[in-house]
């Protein structure tokens, strides 16, 4: 398996502060005056015909960036390659209309990028089922995308085999930004509380919730814990369940030590869970919202910092300098036993980015296109603002070792970048020969060392399950049961925690499964699982 790096190796190359630079002199190359000093050394004419390509684009709801077609990197790409490039910026609310009317209506731009958030596109129904995004296997070579092709032939296992669909073909370019991660979420205690109360880091459940009595007893005002049953991300139930046994996953399913695939709701941890909870919400150490809120209300109180105990993706470069980050530590998961919570494991893998469609009349130039984008300082200016720049934030490449160097000149309203909206491919052994890890990337690292050594992550992750090869037809129906799944846990959950777990009560949760289909749904799961020959 591909090396690991960890922040302890990499702390040196480390740069902090902010640059304060001045203008310098634009670059220029093959007769093109460029905007700035990047010159995109590998980004070559790939016409001469007055040729537009239609992109529609996804992004975040949060995100707030000036017209691409205004970013002086996507004028300089559209000067270097003589492709004149249209634009349709789509936020991640309005994207599943907005798709299915454009799908629907056959008025297909030729490219989509769609990789965060909501802004996604299902290639089992739009290239499998109706072939409206094209297989593109053919088209990733090293003459089309050298810049793609090289990064995938330098890992020592292929990170786009996430992307392959169930008829075999892959019909996107992949993102990734490779962290050298194991592990999505972790567990964080307010140090000042513990000092101040001269209590050791819990690491067994009833230890923890010790903790959390005393800091309600001291800090009447705050929350002991924060979270939400229903607040996404790494702020949920998924994200308690590991300290009963269970593994965060999206599905409700996991992979035991066995290759065994399990039905999360219906094991004995799961009631452990949500009776904890239930105990924790009736003495005042949950956060009274948390039946309800969700993950923006849930942040704004993490950035506030008047909290004990909490999960999260990471503590820097999240908003909360003044709340969590400033008196927080990460600590190993506790347990119910004491030997250790049981995560999902993280596989970095890439996600579906970019598609061309089935009307795109120039699918070669689409696709060196795609690839130019993919050049080193190409895809660092539209992903993290231009080199050297003089406000927001940037990149520059470090004086001693070459490399780039993310950088903050000031805080702007307007992004001058795309963000990571934009297709970015840079696995694990890119990164490191091209990037020094930023702070924020160097924490997380950390944080998953430690994990990892601490043996709290699984062997098998869930993300085995997105390769299993499914049909269409077959995810539609899972899609279906997946729904009633998630619609019946958060319905009973809520009611447990508010209201207790009764034997007769636990039962009847139970019994809603009967009728769901779920033995097909996991023996399916099950067969796939059990032909990847998983070691």
């Amino acid at each position: 398996m591909r090396r690991k790096m960890y922040a302890t190796a990499m702390t040196a190359m480390l740069v902090t502060g902010t640059l304060m630079g001045l203008a310098v002199p634009a670059a220029e190359r093959d007769g093109v005056t460029l905007h700035g000093d990047s010159t995109y050394d590998s980004i070559e004419k790939i016409t001469d015909e007055d040729l537009t390509l239609k992109i529609m684009l996804a992004i975040r709801d949060g995100d707030t960036i000036k017209a691409p077609e205004e970013l002086a990197a996507v004028q300089d790409l559209e000067a270097l390659t003589g492709i004149n490039l249209e634009w349709e910026v789509i936020k991640a609310s309005d994207w599943s209309m907005k798709t299915n009317l454009m799908f629907a209506s056959g008025e297909m731009p030729d490219i989509i990028i769609a990789v965060n958030g909501q802004g996604q596109i299902d290639y089992e129904e739009y290239g499998v089922s109706q072939e409206l995004v094209i297989p593109l296997d053919d088209y990733i070579t090293e003459e089309l995308m050298p810049n793609y092709y090289s990064r995938i032939q330098a890992e020592e296992s292929d990170p786009t085999i996430s992307l392959v669909a169930s008829d075999g073909k892959t019909y996107s370019i992949g993102y990734l930004v490779g962290q050298y991660i194991c592990e999505e979420g972790h567990y964080f205690i307010n140090r000042d509380w513990m000092n101040e109360l001269g209590l050791e880091d819990p690491t067994t459940v009833d230890e923890l919730t010790e903790v959390l009595r005393k800091f309600k007893e001291a800090y009447p005002d705050y929350v002991p814990y924060e979270m939400g049953l229903d607040a996404g991300a790494y702020y949920d139930l998924k994200y308690v369940l590991p300290m009963f046994g269970i593994p965060n996953s999206d599905k409700w399913l996991y992979i035991d030590e066995d290759k065994k695939v399990q039905f999360a709701p219906v094991q004995q941890g799961f009631r452990d869970c949500v009776e904890w909870l239930s105990e924790c919400y009736a003495e005042g150490l949950l956060d009274p919202e948390c039946l309800s809120q969700d993950g923006n209300t849930l942040q704004t109180k993490l950035s506030e910092g008047n909290v004990g105990f909490f999960t999260a993706w990471r503590l820097k470069a999240m908003g909360w300098d003044d709340g969590v980050a400033a008196n927080s530590e990460c600590i190993l998961p506790p347990s119910v036993d004491g030997k250790g919570a049981y995560m999902d494991r993280y596989l970095e893998l890439a996600r579906p980015c970019a598609f061309i469609t089935a009307t795109n009349e120039h699918v070669e130039e689409s696709i060196r296109l795609l690839d130019a984008m993919m050049d080193t300082e190409m895809q660092a200016d539209l992903y993290y603002g231009p080199q050297n720049p003089t406000e927001g934030t940037g990149w520059v490449y470090d004086e001693e070792n070459g490399k780039i160097n993310t950088v903050t000149v000031s805080d702007v309203t307007v992004k001058n970048q795309i963000d990571c909206n934009t297709q970015f491919f840079a696995p694990g052994d890119y990164i490191s020969e091209n990037y020094n890890l930023s702070e924020q990337r160097l924490e997380k690292i950390d944080y998953c060392q430690m994990y990892d050594e601490a043996g709290v992550i699984n062997t098998y992750s869930s993300q085995y399950f997105a390769m299993s090869g499914l049909t269409a037809d077959v995810l539609a129906d899972f899609s279906l049961i997946e729904t009633d799944i998630d619609n019946a846990v958060s319905e009973a959950v809520a009611d447990f925690v508010a209201h207790g777990v009764t034997d007769d009560s636990w039962d009847s949760f139970v019994s809603k499964f009967d009728g769901m289909n779920i033995d097909q749904y996991v023996s399916t799961y099950q067969e796939a699982i059990d032909g990847m020959d998983l070691e």
